[in-house]
């Protein structure tokens, strides 16, 4: 490892999606000598990842180095449980356990938190830049609203940076694919002064066109990414620690293309070029989109955060101060064809500020925090869709909204180790919280939107209302166009309560409660009714989990289990409701009861010097209950009530198996691997609908190479080595078509890599 291995920086980040636990909040330095030991920043001070009290995973950089995660996305293929996914307009979507919010709109608030050393990423669109230069991804299970806050009821994720070491270190690496991306990433990090030290990364991602247009034969799909991060730590004294994270990303990269898999039926009939256009299940790559457009990313991110950490004897003080800003103007063809049936540009901007402030003390048997944090966000977001070729009785519409966020909180987490085996763990979080929103949807400039809803309003209400081109056409309830204005306010309580008891040093058995709680979300949706822009009311689970955590054999083995079971109430989905003027349309849903169980066990094994095995499985089955009347995917109105939730696979497994080998005597070494995900087949909407069903699939990724005098790695590796068809999202993108977001095909690269 690059250095110690943090979980769950001591309390994290801000209200909305922030917390505070019992943890060790000293800043540490990559070290120069050796590997040391994993150390946990979580609930207990120093302990060993095993003796945790709750359901995490811990992945070291040679884990995804080796394994070829080079980004978000990869995590869901090595840790139970978790699932990613990217909506139509290319938002990612985190779910842990069953527990996610997949939405369109850039201020969909997340059911999984984000972190990167322990600085919030409130939205889920902010997280493209979270893997550069990492020494661990730490994720944790289950609620943690009272590490973390709201918006936590899935769990969270912390990437975890290298630091800036004590002696000049650099390095480099270079990747490149069977499709021609080149991957190209560094870092120089050293001492610049007495007490001050900095670490520059970067990471440039370009080519690898991946898509093929059935009809044309063009390509498409190919990344333009650049990512930095200046990190500069500083110690004026013994006992004050200051950390200045300066980071930030650039994305020009190709918006992913839909695959066609049905046609609906549409009234009036569709173009014939449409009718006549392939669709079904085809291979991963070919898909088809419109000649008249360059459909990509255009965004930029910056951040800029402040750590300072100040010790006196047992008390400790930790302030955080993050600012961070998003700006993007995305274009996405997503109907699977070269018309026009749904082609979508959005542009946003995001501007957070927080600030938290808390103290710790650790005397004896006890260990207390308490602590709060302020959070202010101004959120600005678009959605402009053309579909002059759709069966909508228009050509285009915009909708604009804006968003006006505050919240704050106070914390306290309290443990008390009764005996030298027991020990009982508690914490509460209250959370005052307040959303603004304004919105409306617009004629998209040529009239013909704004005549159309014009005349739906004369003839309903027996007024002429005349809508000018490029007007508000969201009607009232007293049918006239007006720019919805409204606020949520609410206050609300997470909590945690649990024991840990030690059989003996090498086991130990666990049992928690606890309460999580997720913000109310306001949609960005196209819809000529103001009451579609009402709010998903805030979700909440209370989670129980038991679990057991045992280390044998010299330390060669590390088995972990869990069993679960989450009593949701107002869960917040993706749906459809019924606009009178244009027909079914998506909207936010509160789904009244729901409940998901299950289990987990995961193990890492060395049998064998320089044989390596991990092997994991995660069940997860969800339910929506009793009679729960509500649109399905085609807006038709049906009891919901007995089915799972949408993206929620019911298995998971998991495989890994690596083995090195020295050889020479300067610490060359050669290494082979394998590794497998399964995951079961899902739904992709409400309504358990046959087309927008989600087939299983297993991945098999191969990987070879050697590393010499331990400076030098050269690796060779193919992933989806079956070239495995599989889809990663299918949805009713229009009332016309179906369409798939498939999976990477296979693909070979070699990688090579150099530290000094």
């Amino acid at each position: 490892m690059l250095g110690r291995i943090l979980f769950f920086g001591a309390g994290v980040a801000a209200c909305g999606s922030s917390g505070g636990a019992l943890a060790q909040d000293a800043i540490p330095a990559d070290g120069d000598e050796g590997t040391p030991a994993i150390v946990v920043t979580g609930s207990k001070l120093g302990s060993d990842p095993q003796r945790q009290a709750r359901s995490l995973q811990i992945l070291s950089s040679e884990d995804l180095a080796s394994r070829g995660i080079q980004d978000v996305a990869g995590l869901a293929k090595v840790v139970p449980g978790l699932t990613f996914t990217r909506s139509t307009y290319g938002v990612p979507v985190y779910s842990i356990r069953g527990i996610g919010y997949f939405d369109n709109s850039l201020t969909a608030p997340p059911a999984v938190a984000i972190y990167i050393d322990e600085a919030p990423l409130p939205y889920s669109a902010l997280s493209t830049g979270a893997s550069l230069d990492l020494t661990t991804v730490e994720v944790a299970k289950g609620p943690q609203g009272t590490l973390f806050g709201q918006n936590s009821t899935g769990g969270a994720i912390n990437f975890v940076s290298a630091k800036p070491t004590d002696r000049l270190s650099v390095g480099l690496s270079s990747d490149i694919d069977s499709f021609g991306q080149f991957t190209n990433e560094g870092f120089v990090s050293g001492p610049i002064a007495a007490n001050l030290k900095m670490r520059l990364s970067a990471r440039y991602e370009r080519g690898g066109d991946w898509q093929e247009n059935d009809r044309t034969g063009e390509k498409r799909g190919g990344k333009n990414l650049l990512i930095t991060r200046l990190l500069t730590q500083w110690n004026p004294a013994h006992n004050l620690d200051i950390l200045l994270n300066i980071n930030g990303w650039r994305d020009r990269s190709d918006t992913q293309a839909g695959q066609l898999v049905t046609l609906r039926g549409a009234s009036p009939p569709l173009p014939q070029g449409v009718q006549s256009h392939p669709a079904g299940v085809r291979n991963n790559r070919l898909a088809d989109w419109s000649d008249d457009g360059t459909f990509a990313r255009d965004a930029d991110y910056y951040q800029a955060y402040l750590r300072v950490f100040y010790r006196l004897e047992n008390l400790t003080i930790t302030s955080i101060t993050s600012w961070q800003h998003l700006s993007r103007d995305d274009t996405s063809d997503s109907d699977g064809t070269n018309f026009q049936l749904l082609q979508s540009r959005t542009p946003g901007r995001v501007s957070i500020f927080s600030q938290e402030l808390r103290a710790r003390l650790a005397q004896g048997p006890v260990k207390w925090m308490v602590g709060g944090n302020f959070q202010r966000e101004r959120v600005k977001d678009e959605l402009a869709l053309t579909i002059k070729d759709s069966s909508f009785p228009f050509d285009a519409i915009q909708t604009k909204t804006r968003h006006r966020n505050r919240s704050w909180a106070v914390f306290a987490n309290l443990d008390v180790d009764v005996t030298d085996r027991l020990t009982l763990e508690g914490g509460g979080r209250y959370t005052d919280e307040r959303r603004r929103f304004q919105g409306c949807s617009y004629d998209g400039g040529d009239g013909s939107l704004a005549a159309y809803v014009g005349r739906v309003a004369t003839t309903l209400s027996g007024t002429t209302v005349n809508i000018p081109a490029g007007g508000c056409v969201s009607l009232s309830d007293r049918l006239l166009p007006a720019v919805t204005d409204t606020e949520f306010s609410d206050r609300n309580w997470s909590w945690r309560a649990g024991l840990k008891w030690s059989l003996r040093p090498a086991m130990m058995l666990y049992a928690n409660v606890s309460r999580g709680q997720k913000s109310a979300a306001f949609p960005t949706v196209a819809g000529t009714v103001a009451s579609q822009f009402a709010p998903a009311k805030p979700e909440s689970v209370i989670a129980y989990e038991v679990g057991a955590k045992a280390t044998g054999f010299g330390g060669r083995v590390h088995i972990s289990a869990a069993a679960f079971h989450y009593d949701y109430r107002d869960k917040q989905v993706r749906g459809k409701t019924i606009d009178p003027n244009i027909g079914p349309v998506g909207a936010l849903v509160n789904i009244t009861r729901s409940s998901v169980w299950g289990g987990e066990v995961t193990v890492d094994a060395e049998p064998l010097k320089g044989v390596d095995l991990a092997a994991g499985m995660n069940l997860t089955s969800s339910s929506i209950l009793g009679p729960f009347l509500a649109y399905d995917a085609y807006g038709r109105r049906r009891d919901l009530g007995g089915e799972p939730f949408p993206l929620t696979p019911k298995w998971q497994l998991f495989g890994n198996m690596g083995y090195r080998r020295t050889v020479g005597s300067g610490g060359s070494e050669v290494f082979a691997g394998a590794s497998i995900k399964y995951q079961s087949g899902t739904n992709a909407d409400l309504g358990e609908i046959a087309a927008l069903y989600l087939n299983p699939y297993a991945i098999v990724d191969l990987r070879a190479g050697v590393t010499v005098n331990g400076s030098w790695t050269v690796q060779a590796y193919v992933t989806n080595v079956a070239d495995q068809k599989y889809g990663t999202f299918t949805s009713t993108v229009s009332p016309d078509v179906n369409v798939r977001f498939t999976g990477m095909p296979r693909t070979f690269g070699l990688r090579a890599s150099y530290r000094l």
